[in-house]
């Protein structure tokens, strides 16, 4: 069988996945790049089936990168808008698209992105599963392993597999004192499964063969956070603990098989919890690259949702998380609009992009001195392209010419000179 990234990265392979990656970054030498992904510290989502321009690295030492969640469903959205999501997600550079979809367009707009455009792309195989059975209950094992393969064969780079929740976990539910029992989608259709069925969880069940699957494939597994908090009150709720030490082996026995591991945690907290949250999460994973969702630092922001979980974002990517998964300001309320995914993407590059200047990366900095020299010389055209988002700056500029119009003659740089 052909060498997996990981494996090549031990015995030291620079391949044309990892060298692409390599040169999206700032390291000193090759050597430092393949040993940390040698160590499980940095992942390349790269399926094998999948030939395309850009290549991202995620981990120690790397930019912090950004995802966006998208996907057509059987009842609310559009195939033609998701599209455009998916457009949006190119022209702001995102790096990753994690296709939620479900339902009758599910495939084909998963083979869509996967064939048109140039992002990492992610998915959910358990939803597929629930939409092509009648009643999910009566999912079989192989069932889970099917619609698996069906995903990794198709090209997804990663997958979300739950496989930390198990039997020992949720009998401790009912006692666990939390408020929202499980947010988690996936995790909460096993759970689900498990409960009506009385069985093990079958991606922990047959994590073995789990692995096998995305090893014919190179295809990285995030393991999901089932019990992730869904409010602040749940933060640090033993449950979420016990899952992470379940993963952190989960996560281990993937490594020595030569897939490559994300975590994915926390969940809702207040913003001090979070630092010390994330470098627990990363220690007792070994360092492994941490996917965060928000983290959302309180409940109350329904409609500026991408606010609170950007703020929570950037405190995360301070402490040593290195993937970003965007809220966007429908969160909570409904799927959101091309415009909610848009503000959910800027709040979110804005949160990686900060955390990347305190990293000391040299063309993040750039960005911002650039914008530095052309604020002191009112060079207003330089100022609009050197914005995030030059369309909306171009807009607040328009009927404006060599002035603000906020202060005017009164314009400090002008005073000041």
């Amino acid at each position: 069988m052909e060498k997996t990234i990981l494996e090549m990265a031990k015995e030291k392979i620079f391949s044309q996945e990892i060298e692409k990656a390599f040169k999206n970054e700032e390291f000193s030498s090759k050597e430092e790049f393949l040993n940390k992904i040698a160590q499980g510290k940095i992942v390349i989502p790269a399926n094998k089936k999948r030939k395309r321009e850009n290549y991202y690295a995620i981990g120690d030492g790397c930019t912090v990168k950004i995802n966006a969640n998208i996907g057509v469903t059987a009842d609310f959205s559009s195939f033609d808008i998701e599209l455009k999501k998916a457009e949006l997600c190119e022209k702001y550079q995102v790096e990753s698209v994690m296709d939620l979809s479900c339902g009758k367009y599910a495939k084909t707009f998963r083979d869509k992105l996967i064939k048109e455009f140039s992002f990492i792309v992610g998915s959910v195989p358990v939803y597929d599963l629930a939409v092509k059975l009648k009643d999910f209950k009566m999912a079989k094992s192989k069932d889970f392993l099917e619609v698996l393969e069906e995903h990794v064969e198709l090209g997804v780079d990663f997958v979300t597999i739950h496989a930390g929740i198990n039997m020992k976990l949720i009998e401790k539910l009912e006692n666990s004192g939390r408020i929202l029992n499980i947010v988690s989608r996936g995790g909460s259709m096993i759970y689900r499964w498990m409960v009506e069925n009385k069985k093990e969880n079958p991606y922990y069940e047959y994590f073995d063969d789990v692995l096998k699957i995305l090893k014919k494939y190179d295809v990285v597994i995030s393991i999901g956070d089932a019990f992730r908090s869904g409010c602040i009150f749940d933060s640090g709720n033993f449950l979420q603990l016990e899952e992470t030490i379940e993963v952190s082996k989960l996560a281990k026995i993937a490594q020595n098989y030569g897939i490559q591991v994300i975590i994915e945690g926390p969940g809702h907290m207040k913003a001090d919890e979070i630092s010390y949250t994330v470098k627990t999460i990363k220690k007792l994973c070994n360092d492994a690259p941490l996917y965060v969702l928000g983290p959302l630092i309180t409940d109350i922001s329904a409609g500026y949702d991408h606010i609170s979980g950007s703020m929570g974002a950037l405190i995360s990517a301070l402490s040593g998380a290195d993937f970003l998964c965007y809220v966007t300001p429908a969160e909570h309320l409904r799927l959101p609009d091309l415009q909610d995914v848009k503000e959910g993407i800027i709040a979110f590059k804005i949160a990686a992009h900060s955390a990347n200047l305190v990293r000391g990366f040299k063309k993040a900095i750039e960005k911002d001195f650039n914008m530095a020299v052309a604020r002191s010389n009112l060079d207003w055209d330089k100022i609009i392209e050197s914005s995030i988002d030059p369309d909306k700056a171009r807009a607040y500029r328009n009927g404006l010419k060599d002035t603000c119009s906020m202060c005017g003659e009164l314009c400090a740089i002008k005073n000041s000179r």
